[in-house]
């Protein structure tokens, strides 16, 4: 009876994954049904019925700008009835245009160009109140003020023999330049010159076939070639990491398509402007079929310029910082934990003064806030990568909850335990490692495979130091793109796979390592065994 029983209990756990699969494909199906009909009934609308030239209609309409954009300020200025709603990012108000939710959007006429190569039902007016000057930034110091001269001048060159009108129509045009610019040939011995590079800023900066392309990217390889500069690169947000790293010293230019804002100017050294682009504002008329929008758009997603390889390339970053996280933070809060253990008095007071201080700064700051301070202000003038810095940052966020929890665990153990060891003659250290520790660690485990699951779905937050995890990579892939759907139902779903199956892997061998469960299993077998003649 018992036989079946497990055997029962064995195929029933069997079953999970296949029940987990089919509850994922269910949700997956609902989730495309309800994009596609809500598309399809928004998009319907009337943002594309009235004549291309008409600004009146916006005057009460709703209008996506972007949090604290130049177009915020400009919407409100030129429609005051408008209702003017605002989004994390650009992928996301031109999401929000498609699906229905804003009547229109104002951007410059590159970046509409570049958009409705993908997005062929947008249609733009000009507004002819507002225009943009764009250029590169640098910073604010002699060395940027020489980098600058120097930038000026190669513009006004470009300019003179025709090829920067030759490089603006091949890049703002409405077809897809078919090449990407070979940074890599430039030669390693050269001046480095650190480089902040925003790849959502099509078409000024953007990513094709796995490369940095663009208008300011093409500028900057041929910049670079005759002024003798080696590019080091840095894919991150302008606004978050390009002009932060600028003032930090920590860039030497940021491309990314700056507009020059007095505003701007106060902190950014800008060059001359490449180009002054008339604002428009984009509307988006009636798409394609349901089916027919879903095959495209997971094409575009995965398919298109082997896209698929960014995100495996961004799923290898996120369990690189967790492992090397859990590694490098198991280590240290442990070790901590025995510092404060130590039989010298002073250097015991030294250590749990330190620790708590330590668990104090931790416990009182967000994660985001620790790696920014980090990549920014501690590490903001050193060489050091984001990603670096992200590994960092999480050593020191497990390695807080590695020490707390296991001080938590090992005196929660019955004191009379350790005296029981002295009695049978262990010292001090063999009394905590053979006795305490093995049960506090009955305590420990089950919080500390909880806490790896959660530090696997923080590090989301590293796209913010200019680290490609899997996260920033789907946002790299939706501004290219200009899809939602597909690139954030990825990310989501990989993240859950991931962290399902480290519970899985922690919760079996948390099992195998339990020995009460070690004696049932003797206990079990010797039942069944046929006793002895």
């Amino acid at each position: 009876m018992a036989g079946c029983i497990t055997e029962e209990i064995a195929m029933h756990d069997r079953r999970k994954p296949k029940r987990i699969f089919c509850l994922l494909l269910a949700a997956l199906t609902v989730l495309v049904c309800l994009a596609g009909c809500a598309g399809g009934a928004e998009n319907g609308g009337t943002s594309g019925s009235a004549a291309p030239d008409d600004l009146s209609r916006f005057e009460n309409a709703r209008l996506g700008v972007v949090t604290g954009s130049l177009y915020g300020g400009y919407s409100r200025e030129r429609f005051p009835n408008a209702t003017v709603k605002e989004f994390n990012n650009f992928a996301d108000v031109l999401g929000a245009l498609l699906q229905g939710k804003v009547d229109g959007t104002m951007l410059d006429r590159p970046n509409f160009n570049a958009v409705k190569r993908t997005e062929s039902g947008l249609s733009c007016t000009v507004i002819p109140e507002y225009s943009v000057e764009i250029g590169f930034g640098f910073q604010k110091n002699a060395a940027g003020n020489a980098l600058k001269a120097q930038m000026d001048g190669f513009l006004a060159r470009l300019k003179a023999d025709g090829t920067l009108d030759g490089l603006i129509g091949k890049w703002y045009g409405e077809t897809e330049p078919q090449e990407s610019v070979p940074l890599g040939e430039l030669p390693a011995a050269s001046v480095p010159l650190n480089v902040s590079v925003d790849m959502t800023r099509k078409p000024f900066v953007y990513m094709y076939n796995g490369e940095p392309v663009g208008f300011e990217i093409e500028v900057l390889y041929l910049f670079c070639k005759e002024y003798g500069y080696r590019v080091n690169y840095t894919n991150g947000s302008f606004s978050t990491d390009g002009l932060s790293g600028l003032a930090s010293e920590r860039y030497d230019m940021v491309c990314a398509g700056l507009y020059m804002t007095d505003e701007r100017k106060q902190s950014v050294n800008f060059s001359e402007p490449y180009m002054v682009a008339e604002v428009v504002m984009a509307v988006y008329g009636e798409g394609g079929g349901f089916f027919t929008s879903v095959a495209e758009s997971f094409e575009k997603t995965f398919v298109r310029e082997g896209r698929w390889k960014m995100i495996l390339e961004g799923v290898g970053t996120t369990l690189l910082i967790s492992l090397c996280a859990v590694l490098g933070g198991t280590l240290l809060g442990f070790l901590l934990y025995l510092w404060t253990r130590s039989k010298y008095k002073a250097s015991s007071l030294v250590a749990r003064g330190i620790a708590a201080v330590y668990s104090k700064i931790v416990a009182g700051m967000p994660t985001l806030v620790i790696l920014m301070l980090l990549f920014y202000v501690v590490f903001g003038r050193v060489d050091i990568s984001g990603l670096a810095v992200a590994v960092i940052g999480f050593i020191l966020t497990f390695g807080s909850f590695v020490y707390n929890q296991i001080k938590l665990s090992a005196e929660s153990v019955d004191r009379g335990q350790t005296e029981a060891a002295y009695a049978l003659g262990y010292g001090r250290n063999r009394a905590f490692f053979r006795i305490v520790l093995p049960q506090a660690m009955k305590m420990f485990l089950p919080v500390y495979s909880s806490e790896i699951v959660n530090l696997v779905k923080a590090t989301s937050v590293v796209g913010y130091i200019a680290v490609n995890d899997l996260t920033k990579v789907g946002d790299i892939i939706r501004s290219n793109t200009y899809e939602a759907f597909f690139p954030l139902i990825a990310v989501a779903l990989i993240y859950f796979l991931i962290t399902w199956g480290i519970s899985a892997l922690l919760g079996l061998l948390g099992r195998r390592m339990d020995p009460k469960r070690k004696k049932k299993n003797e206990r079990d077998k010797k039942k069944f065994l046929p006793e002895e003649a």
